[in-house]
This record gives C-alpha cells, sequence and structure tokens, in this order.
C-alpha cells in the first residue's frame, strides 16, 4: 500500500506542479505589453468639375445664359425664335483629382420638362448614371433644348434650366 500512496503523492504533487506553472505562463500573457508604432498618411484630392461649356448646334436659338458654378452644376437659358429651334451645347466635366468616379444621377432635367413652358424639352445626352470618370480624365457630354416642332401655342420663348451632375466614389 505504501507505494500506491506514493503514487497518489507522486501524481498530486506532479497536478499541483502543472497548475503553477500554467498560472504562470498565464499571467505573463496577460500582463504583456503591445505597442505598435508607425504613421501612415493617405493623400488623395477629390476634383470634379465642369472644365467648360460652349455652343453647338444653333438653329434659330441665342444663349441667353450657359454657366457654371465651377462643380458639377451647370445653368441654361436660351431664347428660342419659334416651334421647331433647337440649341445644343458640349459640357466638358473633367475629374481633376485622383480618385475615379462614376456617374451617380443627373438632376434637374425631368424637373424642367415638367415646368411651364412643357414644349421647350431638355435632354442630356451621352453621359449617363453608372458611366466612370477616372482620375485625370475628361469627357464631353451634350445639352440639348428643343422647343417641339408640334408646340400649338406661343407663350414663352425661353426656359431656364439648372442640371447637376451628381458623382460617388468609384468602388470597384
Amino acid at each position: 500500500m505504501d507505494i500506491e500512496k506514493r503514487k497518489k503523492q507522486h501524481m498530486i504533487i506532479m497536478g499541483l506542479i502543472g497548475v503553477i506553472f500554467g498560472m504562470t505562463i498565464g499571467y505573463s500573457v496577460l500582463n504583456s505589453l503591445l505597442n505598435i508604432n508607425g504613421t501612415s498618411e493617405i493623400t488623395s484630392d477629390w476634383d470634379i468639375h465642369f472644365e467648360s461649356i460652349e455652343e453647338g448646334t444653333m438653329v434659330g436659338a441665342t444663349t441667353i445664359e450657359a454657366t457654371t458654378d465651377k462643380g458639377t452644376t451647370a445653368t441654361f437659358n436660351v431664347d428660342l425664335e419659334k416651334p421647331g429651334s433647337s440649341a445644343e451645347y458640349i459640357v466638358t466635366v473633367k475629374n481633376g483629382g485622383t480618385i475615379d468616379a462614376v456617374v451617380d444621377s443627373i438632376t434637374g432635367v425631368d424637373e424642367i420638362n415638367q415646368a411651364s413652358p412643357t414644349d421647350i424639352v431638355y435632354s442630356v445626352e451621352e453621359l449617363s448614371p453608372g458611366e466612370t470618370l477616372n482620375s485625370g480624365a475628361s469627357k464631353e457630354f451634350k445639352v440639348t433644348v428643343v422647343w417641339k416642332s408640334t408646340a400649338t401655342e406661343i407663350v414663352n420663348s425661353n426656359k431656364k434650366a439648372t442640371i447637376n451632375v451628381n458623382f460617388v466614389q468609384k468602388t470597384s
């Protein structure tokens, strides 16, 4: 019996030594201080703007106003002589920044076309939502104003519109 008692005591002592060893390692892990040093700098520039607005084909039309706020908003006001008259403007948008962009939406066109006189209609061509404008790139698109040739009532020969092209950062 003495041998069995000694084996039991030996097992208890080994177990206690194992527990103390485990606690020592656990304590040192929990008291370790982790220092991460370093700096990081991100430099990027968001600069999307209308660079120019130029007259295109003008049929019985005179520009009263074709301006931009140097952002992505442009204002147009055209005097049209008679039904069937039209004006075309070539707008250049530039991504002068370092971040690629995507056209999110074009606003102002639907709103102005619903306003009176409804026979004078604005449209944006060659630019649409989802289109990419990469960093450093430029893109031309057209804004067209038409007095419908089917118009029977002559109320006003001009219609002022403000059109905005909204861009967001390209994610993929």
